[in-house]
């Protein structure tokens, strides 16, 4: 039939209702995704998210954060954010003036609940065996935990998660495998004599 076909039948009576051709929700998702496994937001600062919140600076573009107790904090994207926030930009539509970054297929802000259900959603096309209970203030634990095992310095991370003082991070830093073997298997004292004999005992 013609390329017409299927929207004319969907058009009829009886039809399941379409989504909105604007609203690609897969696009969407992926963004929800990615800004929560790189960037660690807190599911409440994630869905206050606005569009006008996300801005370029020097050629880098940063989301301004609104975060716990009126404190805000701008973060630059990795480019692979970037480049998926442009390709959900791209298909998202602002019905009715909504300013809100991510919206339902209707139109509308999404809730914290809704957080969960991309993030389900997601993980369904995960091979069985491999699914692990995922939320999204586990995904702000993750980010944590792999930017401190990467080695960035501590107050960078504590700016990027928002946090008040560094004390809290202690927590993400004893969830790091290993740390104290790689720290003595490193020993800047020990660097220049491997591979000749030690001092005199």
């Amino acid at each position: 039939g013609s390329p017409a076909a299927p929207a004319a039948e969907a058009a009829g009576s009886g039809a399941p209702r379409r989504r909105r051709a604007d609203q690609r929700t897969e696009v969407r998702d992926a963004l929800v995704v990615l800004l929560l496994t790189t960037l660690g937001p807190r599911v409440s600062e994630l869905v206050r998210a606005n569009v006008e919140d996300f801005y370029t600076n020097d050629g880098v573009r940063y989301w301004r954060i609104f975060g716990k107790g009126g404190r805000t904090r701008d973060v630059p994207l990795p480019d692979a954010v970037a480049s998926a926030l442009d390709a959900y930009l791209a298909v998202r539509a602002g019905g009715d003036g909504e300013k809100a970054l991510l919206l339902s297929w209707r139109g509308r802000r999404l809730a914290r609940g809704d957080v969960q259900a991309v993030i389900d959603r997601v993980q369904r096309q995960v091979d069985p065996g491999r699914r692990r209970a995922v939320t999204p203030h586990g995904l702000r634990h993750t980010t944590a935990t792999h930017l401190l095992a990467d080695g960035t310095d501590m107050d960078a991370v504590r700016r990027v998660l928002g946090h008040s003082d560094l004390s809290t991070l202690g927590r993400y830093r004893d969830d790091l495998p290993g740390e104290l073997e790689v720290a003595m298997g490193s020993h800047p004292l020990l660097r220049r004599r491997r591979g000749r004999a030690g001092p005199d005992a």
